[in-house]
């Protein structure tokens, strides 16, 4: 029983590690895209940042395509565990709406989407080599309207309001974090914000 416990311990702290390593490297690739862009992102660049040898790099993804998408998708995932929290279920509309497009535009900000919108661009088109697909809005709407009417759900909002008002937060966001890159400082960043909360509100409430 011990010597099968040992055996479990052991498995148990290499998985911890094979997954420290594997958030260090992708980490590693949103931090060089964010500081020189996507090409700054090489196979070298990547195993120096991380630390590690590009045979390790391997080891953990395959090859940088795997990796590439891997940061699209953790993009993805961290931006839909952030919607799942119970705060954005709570109180009155006002404080819902500020809670969402609080938190969504905390995501769209982040060196992470940037990141994710840095490799859509560069890797888009035919010739692109990544199953961009899996990462897409219109492939992600029913989770993303799913997790919109367990926000709003106590509100009377159609289907169709719905995926409206899902589109215009994230076309109005997706513009504003592009010209972040234009003008770091985001001047009226705050009143812009509350312009699109007002909004928001205008579509739920007069559903």
């Amino acid at each position: 029983m011990a010597g099968k416990k040992r055996i479990q311990n052991e498995d148990g702290h290499q998985a911890m590690k094979a997954k420290a390593t594997r958030e260090r490297i992708l980490n590693a690739v949103v931090t060089l895209i964010n500081d020189s862009g996507y090409s700054s992102a090489s196979s070298t660049a990547i195993a120096k940042k991380a630390s590690i040898t590009w045979g390790a790099v391997q080891h953990h993804f395959g090859n940088k395509e795997d990796i590439l998408l891997a940061v699209l998708e953790m993009a993805r995932d961290v931006y839909i565990q952030s919607l799942r929290s119970a705060e954005l279920k709570q109180g009155s509309l006002e404080e819902r709406i500020d809670h969402f497009v609080d938190t969504v535009w905390e995501h769209y900000k982040s060196d992470l989407y940037f990141a994710f919108s840095e490799i859509v661009m560069a890797t888009r088109g035919k010739k692109g080599k990544l199953p961009l697909g899996s990462v897409r809005m219109n492939r992600q709407l029913e989770t993303h309207l799913q997790t919109m009417f367990e926000i709003f759900g106590d509100y009377e909002v159609s289907d169709l309001r719905m995926k409206e008002s899902l589109r215009f937060v994230h076309r109005f966001l997706t513009g504003f974090a592009m010209d972040k890159v234009l003008e770091p400082r985001l001047p009226y960043e705050d009143i812009h914000i509350q312009r699109l909360k007002d909004e928001l509100f205008t579509l739920i409430h007069q559903a």
